[in-house]
């Protein structure tokens, strides 16, 4: 117990530093801290589970393959990511198919279609019929989703679920700030666009 608070009290570098000097149990540490996220981001990428769960494990396995790699040059958080993003781009290329069961919430896509959640949830929380519809106007927005290209879907996540700054999704996307705003805009109005087509908006 002792060791696990002082574990939790060292820097994500820290514990990479001690990794790089031989003690495997800070690497257990760093997966401790950033598992859930990264699988999250997996999960809403790739719209299955048992992708998102393989590949959060390789996400681990190459970032231990690669920490005497590490130069700090970003945050220990963003390389993580980076490296999902890759592996992510890598399995949707190599299966040839997009994820078509992702649960992104109403109120994850409300910076991109603001006025959606509220219409999804306009009848009572307790009603049979407004839970239905809730959950057909979420497969309905997750489809749209699931049609960006993967460059601005992988943004949109970061962004909007995930909530990571311009600078760090420039990082995870290996391009410049400006570049993440402008995947970012596009994304919002492609699904915009494509939500006014549908009627929802």
């Amino acid at each position: 117990m002792v060791l696990l608070r002082e574990a939790r009290g060292r820097s994500d570098v820290g514990l990479l530093d001690e990794c790089r000097n031989g003690d495997p149990s800070a690497f257990d540490e760093l997966v401790r801290r950033h598992k859930d996220r990264i699988y999250n981001v997996l999960y809403r990428f790739l719209g299955n589970r048992e992708d998102a769960l393989d590949v959060s494990q390789e996400v681990f396995v190459r970032a231990y393959r690669g920490v005497a790699g590490f130069r700090g040059g970003a945050q220990v958080y963003t390389w993580l990511y980076s490296i999902a993003a890759n592996l992510a781009r890598n399995r949707l290329r190599d299966s040839g198919r997009k994820g078509r069961n992702m649960s992104t919430s109403l109120e994850a896509l409300e910076t991109a279609a603001p006025g959606v959640a509220q219409l999804a949830s306009a009848d009572s929380a307790d009603s049979p019929r407004a839970v239905a519809e809730q959950h057909e106007t979420d497969a309905l927005l997750q489809r749209c989703l699931d049609e960006l290209p993967d460059h601005y879907r992988m943004t949109f996540v970061l962004r909007t679920v995930e909530d990571l700054s311009y600078e760090e999704i420039a990082d995870v996307m290996g391009c410049p700030v400006g570049t993440v705003k402008s995947r970012l805009n596009q994304a919002r109005a492609l699904l915009r666009d494509r939500l006014r087509e549908l009627g929802v908006l």
